[in-house]
């Protein structure tokens, strides 16, 4: 790569990509979108407004409504729009339509946080069976589900700039980006990229990018965007510099590290990590408080019932803005504290709808008697009689009664953020927080209280937007990461000379040429080790057996750093290279390579002698490869 500094001009750093533009989709737990720019002012980033009654967001709700036959409907405000309006007889007619006999309430399937039913990483994998759950308890399988989701937007992609460019813009115009969250596995990545085949998107005009990585280089990069954007998000940008990027989203927390290296490219150093602690830890909170307000089956009726639908669906989408914009007292100006001798409440809308439904479960007549006695009556029953207020239409509590709903999600991030700080050295820069979740001050004053005095921590202006548009601009420049942390040991299966000191006896078989040790595993990459785009390991071999008409090469993945064999706890077999012998040297050198450091690991195997080349793509969505 050239030598090229991160301050440097458009026309100094002039866009990779091949196509017309790049087109990113963020495909969120909760919410998900899209940006794109073109290749003559890539820089300058577009991204769609979605409407959802009186909500104008930059990203529309990971919501998918199919019809009885699993045919598309609609994504999105309008799935929920429509999911929440469908009439009895409307429900009746789509029964009618369906194949079997397992109708459930609703004859369609209404799909939310649709990325939830497919982290299934380290110890489950994603598969072509992986099922995903609708609302009503029905299954539809995953792949089906997100072919269905990228293919609609996609569309709505290409309406969107034929609409705004006043002229047609094809397929062929288009290169390509779709996120993932770096803690995903291989499995799940292949997973992403086959829906999107499916879906329309050739594999050749498609990368998959890394959510903290491409977050990572929108803050990098975001200073070309606009006259607004001048300054590094690192002070003076330091050549050298560590810093973490820790991307909250609606489901997950996804962190990495990375190193600003001297020709402006980004180095990572430790291998990705987080956990299911994301914003919508805090819905479960709430909802679970509110059940013990209320009571499940209140709760149930109010999320399952149609006729209460849309009042469901827009009071989580409130509450996701209020949770965004909740101020710690901390936040507050001085002035505004002084004011607020007492405690500040925080304040829920409570829906006319879920009164109603505690009136009838607790019969009781809404004309004969008011609201507020409905919804006080229910307080006073409940376990936080002490805590609780209702006025005018609100459920009133203490911000610090509310801010407990988010300790123990707060207290799994920062004591990830602590043991990652000690273990890359205490020389962190600064802590970038990116995603939606990150927009929230209660996690940002956490965060905050405890590594201040550590390093800075940085919340771009639209934390929500920096994946997307950190895609848009890695389909741009994909070499802007030039190394990065291999998550798995990779290698093969050899079957050495036995040796008494070394392997197991178990493992000893008699060859033509005296015993061996079978399924060993031959490291070609260790768990932690740094790899570069483009990394070649190789390996030469011979067949064992000279009357052979094939050689199969088998690479191994394993969770642990130094694995023995190829059966150990924690190892899979990704796949076999078959290489035909027929017509050649049976004794012939078999050269095996992998290559590394992109999203997606590429295996050749050469004969030495005529150098025939063999290349496999690893079917890793087979239902039957699991780590033992």
């Amino acid at each position: 790569m050239a030598e090229q500094k991160l301050g440097s001009s458009v026309k100094e750093r002039p866009s990779k990509c091949t196509k017309l533009l790049v087109a990113a989709i963020d495909f969120g737990t909760v919410y998900s979108g899209y940006a794109y720019s073109f290749k003559s002012e890539w820089p300058n980033v577009m991204t769609n407004k979605w409407s959802g009654g009186d909500l104008l967001t930059y990203k529309t709700p990971s919501a998918l409504l199919l019809n009885p036959d699993q045919s598309f409907n609609s994504f999105g405000f309008d799935a929920e729009k429509r999911y929440a309006s469908l009439t009895d007889d409307e429900i009746l007619d789509l029964a009618r339509l369906r194949s079997d006999d397992h109708v459930n309430q609703t004859g369609c399937y209404c799909f939310k946080r649709l990325t939830s039913g497919i982290i299934l990483k380290f110890v489950q994998r994603v598969h072509r069976k992986t099922q995903c759950i609708a609302e009503n308890g029905l299954s539809v399988n995953a792949m089906k589900v997100f072919t269905h989701c990228i293919n609609h937007m996609r569309k709505h992609l290409l309406k969107d700039i034929e609409e705004k460019l006043a002229g047609e813009i094809t397929m062929d115009d288009i290169h390509f980006v779709l996120t993932v969250p770096a803690i995903w596995d291989d499995t799940a990545k292949m997973f992403m990229r086959e829906a999107a085949v499916d879906a329309g998107i050739k594999s050749d005009q498609l990368l998959i990018a890394l959510e903290p990585e491409a977050a990572s280089i929108y803050c990098q990069l975001m200073h070309l965007e606009s006259n607004e954007n001048k300054r590094f998000f690192l002070a003076g940008k330091e050549i050298g510099a560590k810093y973490m990027v820790l991307d909250l989203g609606g489901g997950t927390a996804d962190i990495t590290i990375h190193q600003l290296k001297e020709d402006g490219s980004l180095a990572e150093l430790v291998p990705a990590s987080g956990g299911s602690w994301g914003g919508t830890c805090i819905d479960k909170a709430l909802n679970d408080f509110l059940t013990k307000v209320f009571g499940e089956t209140v709760m149930k009726i109010f999320k399952t019932d149609p006729e209460y639908l849309e009042d469901y669906f827009e009071f989580w989408h409130r509450f996701e803005v209020k949770k965004r914009n909740f101020e710690t007292k901390s936040n507050k100006n001085d002035e505004q504290n002084e004011k607020d001798k007492s405690e500040s409440r925080f304040a829920i809308q409570i829906p006319l709808a879920l009164t109603e439904i505690v009136a009838k479960q607790n019969k009781q007549d809404m004309k004969k008697m008011k609201s507020d006695a409905i919804i006080t009556n229910a307080i006073q029953k409940s376990q936080y009689r002490n805590d609780l207020t209702f006025e005018y239409g609100k459920l009133f509590m203490k911000s610090s009664f509310f801010m407990t709903m988010f300790n123990p999600t707060t207290e799994l991030i920062i004591n990830h953020l602590k043991k990652l700080y000690l273990d890359i050295g205490q020389d962190l820069k600064v802590i970038l927080m990116v995603g939606g979740f990150s927009e929230c001050s209660v996690i940002q004053e956490a965060v905050k209280k405890e590594f201040e005095r550590k390093c800075r921590v940085v919340v771009p202006n639209q934390a929500g937007l920096a994946v997307v548009k950190g895609a848009v601009y890695f389909g741009h420049q994909p070499d802007l990461i030039t190394e990065r942390v291999s998550r798995y040991t990779y290698g093969i299966q050899t079957w050495p000379a036995f040796n008494e000191t070394k392997h197991d006896k178990s493992k000893r078989v008699v060859m033509d040429d005296g015993p061996r040790c079978r399924d060993v595993f031959f490291k070609f990459v260790a768990k932690g080790d740094k790899i570069k785009p483009g990394d070649k390991k190789s390996y030469i071999f011979k067949s064992l057996r000279p009357n052979a008409d094939t050689l199969d090469c088998g690479v191994f993945i394993s969770n642990e750093k130094n694995p023995k064999y190829v059966d150990d706890e924690g190892c899979a077999k990704l796949g076999t290279l078959n290489i035909p012998l027929d017509g050649v040297d049976r004794n012939v050198d078999i050269e095996e390579s992998l290559i590394f450091g992109d999203t997606e690991l590429h295996v050749t195997a050469c004969n030495c002698i005529n150098k025939m080349e063999y290349k496999v793509t690893f079917d890793l969505l087979s239902e039957n490869i699991n780590f033992s």
